[in-house]
């Protein structure tokens, strides 16, 4: 999702729109998955998997940025499911690859999930990783007015953020304006060269522009800790028929969350072994998201309050089609079991 991976972040609207046509194929249960026996529990009290195959899929290449859901795996795999991460090129892809049955949830956006008809049911990534960054003379947000912000698109997740900033200092949208500006290092690149001036920039190349004078004017896995990069979901018919799976993947999210915030080297491995890459590149990038706290183990990293708001930035962006009600395709029932399993206050 890093390093001129394809980002499902920056979906676009039409691509979203594109997967839309699909979701009667979501909400009749047309898949190949089977409904699931109740999951007992193995010895030490985790569940007992045995017999599971959960095949998850991800709107990008592999990247050192998704290890969490590498980590997922490696977890279920302990307690007894056989699992695979199907790799996809965008957010619409893997909404795709879901809607057919070929892959029995992924990590995707808010809007994705939304547009498609699937049903979110826990955490992929809860914190966003990213920094607003200002040029030398931005000081504040309040200096944005008259500004020039880049963005990748106008509908995706970052309009969202945006929105929301403008929305908490109180700036009228009419006051910047707002160009596309391409992906993420195209960006960084725009703002060194004085094109734009203002953008949103992954953790991992923030210090590039610091260094050259530029100015972090919001953290916003802080200021927007309510806003989701992603969640993960899946068909209608899949979650009804596999609560207790669902709950598992939960459970194994917040473990795989755990490992993260206290075993820096197992989260490397980890990320070497799903993405490959130097050993530098993964601590670098640990540093950075663990610094932006991105990966919370905690019980509101999946809340309806805040996927009620997502649904509402969505609507005002125009990167959702409807406003459907919360429950129609958010469901807090998995997260709760898998909580209570693990203890989370």
């Amino acid at each position: 999702m890093h390093a001129g991976t394809p980002h499902r972040r920056g979906s676009t609207f039409a691509g979203i729109i594109a997967v839309a046509v699909l979701t009667a194929t979501a909400i009749t249960g047309c898949s190949s998955s089977k409904a699931a026996p109740t999951i007992t529990s193995n010895a030490d009290g985790t569940p007992n998997l045995s017999g599971q195959t959960i095949r998850i899929a991800v709107g990008s290449a592999p990247d050192i940025a998704d290890t969490k859901i590498q980590l997922m795996t490696q977890i279920l795999q302990q307690w007894g499911a056989k699992t695979k991460i199907i790799n996809q090129t965008g957010d619409p892809a893997g909404v795709r690859v879901v809607l057919a049955g070929d892959a029995d949830l992924g990590a995707f956006s808010v809007s994705g999930a939304i547009n498609s008809g699937l049903k979110a049911f826990g955490p992929a990534q809860p914190r966003l990783d990213y920094d607003f960054i200002g040029a030398p003379d931005l000081k504040s947000i309040n200096d944005l007015p008259g500004k020039v912000y880049g963005t990748s698109n106008i509908h995706g997740l970052e309009a969202l953020m945006f929105a929301d900033l403008l929305q908490r200092n109180n700036i009228p949208a009419d006051k910047v304006k707002v160009t596309v500006a391409g992906g993420a290092s195209v960006r960084v690149s725009a703002m060194l060269t004085h094109h734009i001036d203002a953008t949103f920039v992954h953790a991992d190349n923030v210090a590039k522009l610091t260094k050259a004078g530029f100015n972090v004017l919001e953290q916003m896995s802080q200021s927007s800790s309510d806003i989701a990069d992603s969640l993960l979901a899946a068909s209608p018919h899949w979650y009804s028929s596999h609560p207790d799976v669902a709950a598992a993947v939960d459970q194994a999210w917040i473990k795989a969350a755990q490992i993260f915030n206290t075993d820096e080297n197992q989260w490397v491995k980890a990320a070497l072994a799903y993405a490959g890459g130097t050993e530098a590149d993964a601590k670098s990038l640990y540093e950075s998201l663990k610094s932006a706290n991105t990966f919370p183990a905690s019980k509101d990293a999946f809340s309806a309050e805040a996927a009620q708001k997502q649904e509402d930035l969505a609507k005002k962006v125009g990167a959702i089609t409807t406003s459907p009600p919360l429950s129609q395709w958010f469901d807090i029932t998995a997260w709760n079991k898998a909580t209570a399993a693990m203890k989370l206050t």
